[in-house]
């Protein structure tokens, strides 16, 4: 590893027919760090994701993870060298175990032998708060427990870098404030954290940078405070500036009890 950034998007676009998802994105993510990302429905911030993780192609520009170059490398290989992903809706194997599916995970996509797959299936499990119920099958899962589920199958690939697209949404406030646990321990054992999310008081509990996309455009990078503070940003939440801007700290040492805040609803 140089002193090179772990992930860096040089000029990167994309675009179906009309609709333009990314226009020549360029930023970096360092290895260890957390960044945030917020915009508006349709901002192209889950497409954003797929072409990091491989499930979308790009048609200009280069993506780099660790000084090497990704572009046209499949989201497997991707996935092995260290970049995993978990989807805003989780869909796992219901008629499998809890612990099957990270399992699977760790072996289908961290591509881990037996012996490792079962230990990093496990240690993820535990950290995830899973372990008591890795033998119920999946389907009999709540909300918060598949939510949980889709973070310790992706921390189960033993990446460099987690991409969590939404893992706050539909969760009640103490929920949230369980997840935020979670992703500040997967962060504090050296994994590198983009999160895309909504609840937005999430993100200020977490993320030590905060970025702002809106019709595939990034508008606002920085201090998460500062970018949520700018004239441009507030207009994207209209009606809710108060609410996204608000006299909150940047990290809390306790969860954060008050409501959760959604101020843009959905996702792109």
């Amino acid at each position: 590893m140089t002193d090179a950034a772990l992930l860096q998007l040089n000029a990167v676009s994309k675009r179906f027919g009309q609709v333009v998802v990314a226009d020549g994105l360029s930023f970096s993510v360092d290895a260890g760090a957390t960044l945030g990302i917020v915009g508006p429905n349709g901002a192209g911030k889950t497409s954003l994701f797929g072409m990091i993780s491989g499930d979308l192609p790009v048609d200009s520009g280069d993506i780099e993870f660790d000084g090497r170059s990704v572009v046209g490398i499949g989201t497997a290989e991707r996935c092995r060298l260290g970049i995993t992903r978990t989807f805003q809706v989780p869909r796992p194997f219901d008629g499998l175990t809890v612990f099957e599916n990270v399992l699977v995970a760790a072996q289908q996509g961290g591509g881990l032998r037996r012996a490792a797959a079962v230990d990093a299936a496990l240690a993820a499990l535990a950290e995830t708060g899973l372990a008591d119920r890795a033998n119920m099958m999946a389907g009999q899962l709540g909300l918060l427990a598949r939510k949980r589920l889709e973070v310790a199958r992706g921390l189960s690939t033993q990446p460099r870098l987690l991409l969590l697209d939404e893992v706050a949404g539909g969760l009640t406030d103490p929920e949230v404030a369980e997840l935020v646990a979670i992703v500040r321990r997967i962060n504090g054992a050296g994994i590198a954290v983009v999160w895309i999310e909504h609840v937005v008081r999430a993100l200020l509990s977490t993320v030590d940078r905060l970025i702002c996309l809106a019709l595939g455009k990034l508008i606002a990078d920085g201090n998460p405070r500062e970018v949520l503070g700018r004239p441009e940003v507030k207009e994207l939440f209209l009606g809710t500036e108060s609410a996204i801007a608000g006299d909150r700290p940047e990290r809390v040492s306790e969860p954060v009890s008050e409501p959760a805040i959604d101020p843009a609803g959905g996702n792109p």
